[in-house]
């Protein structure tokens, strides 16, 4: 038995992957090949695209399924995934992401398709199907929270929880369920260390109408395991960062209006998730960090009083 590399449950017959998974990111069984190395992703992406794109440290290349020869190509354009390699400052990073998306997954929170992949170093990279393109790599028309607050881009930390959600509120045509969402999402970041989601990480879709809603999550990471100096939170909640607390997201829930049973479900749902967590946690082969992460879990638990 081994676990897949996309969803880390259990497969049959040591596989890597379960043909769902592969099927659900790429829309075929077949396990596609990547041939270049970590070491050619920078040379690559200049030559195909003529910049890199770096959030941090990451390098990030846009990237498309060649199927008939099955191949994961660098595209200039067309490209329907996101693919991010390991930065050599923050080790397994592309395992963090993958897990931590499982986890949100688990827990209700739309996310994209994704998984991990080698490269032809044996590195594994992460891969995630981009929620901005359709099939055929047409542009999705997405907008961040930077865009809608009409906030400059290195602003990305000057805000608040509360904007952001009020922000949801004014231009989403569905302000009830994605407020849930935003709550759980936020409720599910602070419990996974991830003190890094900033406006930039939120973002809402428009459809042809002109209609938001909130798009699937991503750049979810347990940021804490490798800046454990990190403010708890990269936004405000109830005007601070770090000492949070459940009054905190009480105080939240409060100010956009969110109806007191709803708000206990989310609450109810995580806490039920607390064992799920951290056995998902104890489960994945290729994470590395295992323990530092469980006993983040339930330090970010206790302080919510679950």
């Amino acid at each position: 038995m081994a676990n897949c590399l996309c969803c880390n449950k259990k497969t049959k017959n040591g596989d890597l992957y379960h043909k769902k998974c592969i099927k659900r990111l790429f829309g075929t069984e077949k396990i596609p090949v990547i041939e270049f190395k970590t070491s050619e992703l920078v040379p690559l992406i200049s030559k195909n695209i003529g910049k890199i794109s770096i959030s941090g440290v990451q390098i990030k290349a846009s990237v498309a399924l060649d199927k008939r020869k099955n191949l994961i190509e660098i595209v200039q354009s067309g490209g329907t995934h996101i693919l991010k390699p390991e930065p050599g400052e923050y080790p397994r990073l592309p395992q963090n992401e993958n897990l931590c998306m499982n986890m949100a997954e688990t827990a209700g929170i739309t996310v994209p398709p994704h998984g991990l992949f080698y490269l032809a170093d044996g590195k594994l990279c992460y891969i995630i199907r981009r929620f901005d393109r359709d099939d055929k790599g047409h542009r999705i028309h997405v907008e961040d929270m930077a865009q809608l607050m009409d906030l400059p881009s290195d602003s990305k930390y000057e805000a608040s929880l509360e904007k952001v959600g009020k922000t949801i509120l004014n231009f989403s045509r569905r302000p009830y369920l994605d407020l849930i969402e935003f709550f759980l999402r936020t409720l599910f970041c602070f419990i996974t260390g991830n003190g890094d989601m900033h406006i930039k990480n939120w973002s809402l879709i428009s459809d042809r109408d002109g209609n938001y809603h909130f798009s699937p999550c991503y750049d979810l990471i347990c940021s804490k395991l490798y800046l454990p100096g990190e403010d708890e939170s990269a936004l405000t909640l109830n005007g601070k960062r770090n000492r949070i607390t459940k009054l905190d997201f009480n105080r939240l829930a409060e100010y956009l209006k969110i109806d007191k049973k709803a708000y206990n479900n989310v609450f109810s749902r995580l806490r039920e998730l607390k064992q799920v967590f951290i056995e998902m946690i104890s489960d994945d082969d290729y994470f590395g960090m295992n323990d530092d992460m469980k006993k983040l879990l339930i330090e970010r638990y206790g302080a919510l009083g679950m």
